[in-house]
């Protein structure tokens, strides 16, 4: 009973504090917004966080290791024992913003239209927080603002470089806010919980020709059209519709000019399933059937599989000791099973694959969807995803 009245009365005391420190939540968030930059270019975004987790009591703070632009912080590393460690991502993505927000993207190339400004900033609020109750540490918390989540793989490029070794990481967390998930609830399950994501390149090499004279080229860009129709029509007719699947491709590379039939095309897509065995059936299918399209049209063809993230793996150890001291914090209404995996693909799957972990997803209940032009935030979400943070590193 005394456990459980503790855990009541701190937990009431994070959330106390952390809503006392929202303007530094929200001007934290707002800088990382306005001021985007892409995976290993993340100068000014490591700059900030060294420079706030420098200023706070306690902490350890490493700069550059595996990646120049990886920000480390650590707390209690006199404590004996594994570490428990928090990821956040700091890269943005090559998105034009369209918010209108007073502190919307300066460069209009780039945009965090995936809300790694949000992760960033409660991340920040937690160091805040065990730096304040570090008395209360039982073990070490270290903090991890990782560089090139966004196709990048930083996160293999961290493990390679001894993260873990070198931190004694024991378990790591992470949130990930997400607007389709009601406002508020934290949602999570045990087992695997995002996608197997592959980045696909599909390249086509024939005769080119002037627009007005096709029947004198092989024409790869019909081709190309060709080839996405097969393959979705390859999803919905070869893949158990149970077995959730989707492939998309969001870049095509032709001629530059309008009336010019292009020699070379070039399409660049992702494929996402929730099943292990399906994603290696539709990557043989996908070359299957682009060469045989290509071969009957005399065009030369290639298929590529790039930056194969498989699923975020949760501890089922973990979250189960998450569900019940989470409960203690935010309610038994605001913690809820996540009754399928998140079509999501995430590099902390390789972090999954070497210690024990658990992803979790804070619903923000927004109306546009991760990388819509639109996409914001309920900034007013910072302080509790903050003590969130800070509760389980003292309870777990």
């Amino acid at each position: 009973m005394s456990d459980l009245r503790s855990a009541q009365e701190t937990g009431a005391k994070l959330l106390y504090e952390a809503e006392g420190m929202a303007n530094d939540l929200v001007d934290w968030r707002r800088a990382f917004h306005q001021f985007p930059e892409l995976s290993l270019e993340e100068h000014m975004t490591a700059s900030k966080i060294e420079a706030i987790l420098s200023s706070l009591p306690g902490m350890e703070v490493i700069k550059g290791f595996g990646l120049p632009t990886c920000v480390i912080g650590r707390i209690g590393g006199k404590i004996p024992g594994g570490a428990l460690a928090f990821r956040a991502e700091i890269d943005a993505v090559e998105v034009k913003e369209d918010t209108d927000l007073p502190f919307c993207s300066y460069d209009d190339r780039v945009s965090h239209v995936q809300g790694h400004d949000a992760h960033m900033a409660s991340l920040l609020g937690t160091a805040v927080l065990l730096s304040d109750h570090r008395a209360s540490l039982e073990r070490p918390v270290v903090f991890i603002f990782q560089p090139a989540e966004e196709g990048k793989g930083g996160a293999k490029l961290l493990i390679d470089a001894g993260l873990i070794d070198e931190f004694n990481i024991e378990q790591m967390l992470c949130t990930h806010w997400i607007p389709q998930l009601p406002y508020g609830e934290i949602h999570t399950s045990k087992g695997g919980i995002t996608a197997f994501s592959s980045k696909v390149h599909v390249g086509l090499n024939g005769s080119g020709g002037h627009g007005s004279s096709p029947y004198l080229t092989s024409d790869p860009l019909y081709l190309s059209a060709q080839i996405m129709v097969a393959l979705q029509g390859m999803i919905t007719r070869e893949v158990d519709p149970q077995k959730s699947s989707v492939l998309s491709f969001g870049r095509i590379e032709a001629a530059d000019v309008y009336n010019v039939i292009a020699e070379e095309t070039h399409l660049w897509g992702t494929l996402r399933t929730t099943d292990g065995e399906t994603h290696q059936f539709l990557k043989t299918r996908i070359e299957e059937l682009v060469k045989g399209l290509a071969r009957l049209s005399h065009i030369a063809s290639s298929v590529e599989y790039m930056l194969d993230y498989h699923q975020v793996q949760n501890d089922e150890t973990l979250v189960s000791a998450i569900f019940k001291i989470g409960t203690i914090l935010a309610g038994n209404e605001a913690i809820k099973i996540l009754r399928r995996p998140l079509l999501v693909g995430e590099d902390f799957s390789f972090f999954s694959e070497h210690v024990q972990s658990c992803m979790m997803f804070l619903g923000t209940g927004m109306g546009y969807g991760l990388y819509h032009a639109r996409y914001d935030i309920p900034e007013n979400l910072l302080p509790f995803a903050s003590a969130w943070g800070a509760y389980l590193a003292l309870f777990l």
